[in-house]
């Protein structure tokens, strides 16, 4: 019962404060901008050659069965975020932040949004908005940081890893469900500050999944199939040594792992920091949450609820418009011939 004696996620405002406040100074600079046309964002991950499959068949691999029977229920906690640009400004663009923060234990389902956070970056503040997210966390080397097409995806990646180094603080004996990996390197992901998350997650008991849904790894159990393994699912085949060789610039901190957990064609690649047996951790996940074509039901949830709608940008447009800005709509050649055709 440990695991339920959590405290209550009420204080993000406090965590986030310097980021709020420099934000919210930021939108004083927005005197004109483009509004764009609304789409979700889309992020591919570990974009490695197609023909390392190939390489696969001649390799001599075993699955590792997940035990359902026996398995510990625990406290699953699942974050994600989402960012969206709401407009193009003469000097920089406005992004919009949110995060989802989904939890399920004994007592029941409980989900909290975190946000939005609405900034205005130019060339000139990125340094102050970027550092502004660590509060009293050690600075980054942020002179690297340029407004170029990679920066929404930075500043979202930065305030998730930001975001989960709260939750895995707050929670004790969890299954923490991120998305993505847990490669350290590149600028969204530096190393001190994905290991601090990890070094912070063992201590207090906190095991952490990291689910990617766009990994080559996925392709590879069209190769690694249940009869060539002798298994049926759930299980894990162990692909470190693979991602080891691949992943030359940048690190990965933790195992990792081609899991199927479910029936179907669903594989997905995840990494795993834990100082438990792996395969007991899947276990106390599949006997905890529910899956969605193999893919826990709760980072799902925490994804739909971070994730921008076009309602959304609609009434952050207007907030932004309360406080000065104005916006204008790039001309477009297909409108001008074909909305009173279209009537769109």
């Amino acid at each position: 019962m440990s695991q339920l004696a959590q405290p209550s996620l009420n204080d993000f405002e406090t965590v986030f404060k310097p980021f709020l406040e420099v934000g919210r100074r930021s939108l004083g600079l927005v005197n004109g901008a483009y509004s764009t046309e609304f789409d979700e964002e889309n992020f591919a991950q570990n974009d490695w050659d197609l023909r390392l499959i190939e390489q696969a068949e001649q390799l001599d691999v075993s699955a590792t069965s997940i035990p359902i029977e026996g398995a510990v229920d625990r406290q699953v906690v699942a974050i994600d975020t989402s960012s969206i640009v709401v407009a193009v400004g003469r000097d920089g663009i406005i992004l919009g932040i949110r995060g989802g923060i989904a939890i399920r234990n004994m007592l029941g389902l409980e989900i909290q949004r975190v946000g939005p956070f609405i900034v205005y970056l130019t060339p000139e503040n990125i340094t102050s908005i970027l550092g502004s997210i660590f509060g009293d966390l050690p600075p980054l080397d942020l002179s690297s940081y340029q407004l170029d097409g990679s920066i929404q995806k930075t500043l979202a990646s930065l305030l998730e890893k930001r975001l989960q180094e709260y939750v895995v603080k707050q929670f004790k004996d969890s299954i923490i469900l991120v998305d993505g990996s847990l490669s350290a390197g590149p600028q969204d992901n530096p190393i001190w500050l994905v290991s601090r998350i990890l070094e912070e997650a063992r201590p207090r008991g906190n095991d952490i999944l990291a689910f990617s849904k766009t990994s080559i790894l996925q392709f590879w159990s069209s190769i690694f199939t249940d009869d060539r393994l002798g298994a049926k699912p759930p299980y894990i085949i162990d692909m470190t040594w693979l991602i080891e060789r691949l992943e030359m610039r940048v690190r990965v901190l933790g195992r990792t792992f081609l899991a199927r957990l479910s029936s179907g064609l669903s594989a997905y690649r995840v990494d795993v920091a834990t100082c438990r047996r792996v395969e007991e951790v899947f276990g106390s996940l599949l006997k905890s949450d529910s899956l969605i074509y193999g893919y826990p039901e709760l980072l799902i949830l925490a994804h739909d609820y971070c994730t921008f709608t076009k309602n959304d940008v609609i009434a952050i447009q207007a907030m932004l418009r309360k406080l000065g800005a104005e916006f204008f709509r790039e001309d477009s050649i297909r409108d001008m011939l074909f909305n009173p055709i279209d009537r769109r």
